[in-house]
């Protein structure tokens, strides 16, 4: 009997924490500034975030996998994949890339350094 094991590859963050990260996947997807977004709650690979603005919070999951960003809002049950967001850094590992795309399609990309969190 062949056993066969799914190891998921350890995501390489350059000079940026995982909640940087995430901080910035999510600032880029709601249109506001990475330090808006606070990380309150881990749990193992999958931390949870809070953006408060205007008087609201709404509140978010996200895992790194590999260059990929996974997330959802916390209302929601599973992953979103619509746009898939990804994330890279320069040589350097001073500047986060955050990119978001539909299948082969660039949609976006945002670029972060450290003093942005």
């Amino acid at each position: 009997m062949a056993a066969s094991f799914l190891i998921a590859a350890k995501p390489n963050l350059g000079g940026f924490k995982p909640e940087q990260v995430c901080q910035a996947a999510i600032a880029s997807l709601q249109g506001v500034e990475p330090h808006l977004v606070r990380q309150y709650r881990r749990n193992g690979d999958t931390m949870q975030l809070r953006l408060s603005q205007g008087g609201n919070t709404h509140s978010f999951y996200c895992e790194l996998q590999a260059d990929n960003v996974l997330w959802r809002r916390s209302a929601d049950s599973v992953w979103q994949q619509s746009p898939s967001v990804g994330f890279a850094y320069n040589s350097s590992g001073k500047k986060l890339v955050i990119k978001h795309t539909l299948g082969s399609a660039q949609l976006a990309e945002f670029s972060f350094r450290g003093e942005d969190f």
